[in-house]
């Protein structure tokens, strides 16, 4: 018995239907690798991988968040037998910079340690006094061995902003280093007169924002609002 023959236009729906059943497969195996490579770019332009903002890897990195950890032993200025330690958390600096001090008892500095500075007074300026620049609300430690002999208000444009502390060196009676830029830190003790403390270990108080006040010098270098603790080795009088 002869088999029945399919009519001419269910033959060619047929062949459409086969096309376009190809045309669906050919369409999601393209879309698929087009689909991850779209979320390969999207992960990468969140961040993950990313290099630092800095714009290039050789530049510098970008500080760290939070109030910061206990520095090494990094030595940043001498001024004679007084040996200036670095009083925050490297990861969180933002420049070092040297520049004349306005006490007119203030010893001329000496740079050294591994990290760079800058110099605010320009070529030929006295280094008498050193900024060390961070975040607001990054940790102060004290720069040298010695005891606080006196705790002042520190006034910026007629608007406080922290102390000063001086603190007399152990290994130096005759001069006095002042740090200046700090503010009692949340959650450490609060340093008083007559309290002995160590270089990279006591903790003074913490970086203030003086952002409100002015612009700090030291954002030349700093690529910020400029915040940082400013260090300076003075002769006692009867020294």
């Amino acid at each position: 018995m002869p088999q029945p023959t399919t009519p001419p236009f269910e033959a060619r729906r047929r062949a459409q239907d086969a096309r376009r059943r190809r045309n669906r497969r050919t369409a999601v195996s393209v879309a698929i690798p087009a689909l991850i490579t779209g979320l390969a770019l999207l992960v990468l332009w969140l961040g993950i991988g990313r290099p630092s903002s800095s714009g290039d890897a050789g530049g510098p990195d970008v500080p760290a968040l939070g109030p910061g950890t206990r520095p090494p032993d990094i030595t940043i200025a001498a001024a004679g037998q007084v040996q200036l330690r670095l009083p925050v958390d490297p990861a969180r600096v933002t420049a070092v910079a040297f520049r004349p001090a306005d006490d007119p008892g203030a010893l001329s500095l000496t740079p050294s340690g591994p990290l760079p500075w800058e110099d605010l007074g320009g070529a030929g300026a006295r280094r008498s006094g050193v900024d060390v620049g961070a975040r607001a609300g990054t940790l102060v430690y004290a720069p040298v061995d010695g005891r606080i002999i006196a705790i002042v208000p520190f006034v910026l444009r007629g608007r406080p902003l922290g102390s000063q502390y001086a603190v007399k060196p152990s290994n130096n009676l005759g001069v006095v280093v002042l740090v200046s830029h700090v503010e009692p830190a949340v959650g450490q003790t609060k340093r008083a007169v007559g309290d002995s403390v160590r270089a990279g270990a006591t903790v003074l108080g913490q970086i203030p924002d003086a952002s409100s006040i002015v612009r700090q010098p030291i954002s030349r270098f700093s690529a910020d609002e400029g915040n940082h603790v400013a260090i300076t080795v003075v002769r006692l009088a009867d020294g």
